[in-house]
């Protein structure tokens, strides 16, 4: 099948699970969009590519809680391309593939949250972790903010895919922080080898291991403050090859500042040197907003744990640059641009990932 004609089926399936949502009663509501990419690396490797990607969001408001449902289709990725090799360059892309790196319409959500009283809410299911830890204000959001990995989350915080969790939130009061703690399957969709909901489910074998965390916050109008720590207990081996049933941990802590058409954060965070590659990271963030329209500007970088003793290996750089243009309230375009020093912590001279300039631009539709 032509990359046009599987662009295309993507999008008419997307169409087809958003009718059905719309045409149900019983408190049901949905929304969501579709994003077009297209990037270009300034070299003549890696190839330039095109991604799309469609999310649905379906709701069911009841009277002692909401369902929650998120269906995600990704289109296949080329494996000389640069969604791929240059690993930090599109978040948005390969979020929902089969095996073969095929793109495929999944499920990657279904839960179920309730109130508990004082505030509190308990969401049992099928969810993203990575949704109630290490958020800021003007990032986590690559259809609309920053396009590059690096600024959507923590790379040094070991979340897995789309997993069986549960997470309770209660909310920040005077002094008293907000808290998120999440206790989950090690084991998430994407994270098992064929990609399978029968194994996703398979919870009792030793292998999978869990994920927990606890974050707390201290939002305000101008200022938001997180920190937080996890644990992954699926069993890792470690770098020098010593062992093979270790157990990751790390900590992270975000800070936000937002005054005026400003907004500004500064991202940190670290992990088990022995176990990880990049073991430790940092960013900084800042938007600016004119009318509907956006610039955003950022930096990040991922430490190689000091485990490595290899030439051919060194920290990784990533910056973006990018002009959001709101043309109407549901369609926003944007051009960006990214530079890549040891992509994926690679600095060997001949590989593509040593250095890399890419142009990029982004169509976003919601609904």
């Amino acid at each position: 099948m032509t990359r046009a004609a599987e662009l295309a089926l993507l999008s008419i399936a997307m169409s087809v699970f958003a009718d059905i949502g719309g045409a149900q009663e019983m408190g049901w509501g949905f929304n969501g969009g579709v994003t077009a990419i297209s990037l270009h690396p300034r070299d003549s490797q890696p190839e330039g590519d095109q991604t799309l990607s469609a999310d649905l969001y379906l709701q069911h408001r009841g009277r002692n809680g909401n369902w929650f449902v998120y269906v995600e289709g990704n289109s296949s990725l080329d494996t000389d391309a640069a969604s791929t090799i240059l690993i930090e360059a599109n978040a948005d892309a390969g979020t929902a593939l089969d095996p073969d790196r095929s793109g495929r319409i999944q499920i990657s959500e279904i839960n179920y949250r309730t109130e508990l009283g004082d505030g509190a809410f308990l969401t049992i299911g099928l969810l993203d972790a990575s949704g109630y830890l290490d958020r800021t204000r003007i990032t986590n959001d690559e259809n609309v903010q920053f396009l590059g990995a690096s600024f959507v989350n923590n790379p040094t915080i070991a979340f897995p895919d789309y997993t069986v969790s549960m997470v309770y939130e209660r909310p920040a009061e005077g002094v008293r922080p907000q808290v998120n703690a999440v206790l989950a399957s090690a084991n998430g969709l994407a994270d098992n080898p064929n990609l399978s909901y029968s194994q996703l489910l398979r919870l009792t074998d030793d292998n999978d291991g869990a994920f927990a965390a606890i974050g707390l916050g201290w939002p305000s109008e101008r200022h938001l403050i997180r920190v937080g720590a996890w644990v992954n207990t699926r069993p890792h081996g470690s770098l020098d090859g010593s062992r093979d049933d270790a157990t990751n941990y790390g900590a992270y802590a975000v800070y936000g500042r937002s005054w005026h058409n400003h907004g500004l954060n500064v991202r940190i965070g670290l992990a088990n040197e022995e176990l990880v590659e990049g073991a430790q990271f940092a960013s900084i963030a800042y938007r600016f907003r004119w009318r509907q329209h956006a610039l955003g500007a950022g930096i990040a970088r991922t430490y190689l744990s000091p485990a490595i003793d290899d030439l051919n290996r060194d920290d990784s750089t990533q910056l973006e640059l990018f002009g959001r243009f709101n043309l109407t309230p549901t369609i926003h375009f944007t051009v960006s641009i990214q530079r890549l020093i040891h992509s994926g912590l690679v600095s060997a001279a001949s590989d593509p990932r040593e250095s890399a300039r890419l142009v990029g631009a982004r169509f976003h539709v919601s609904f």
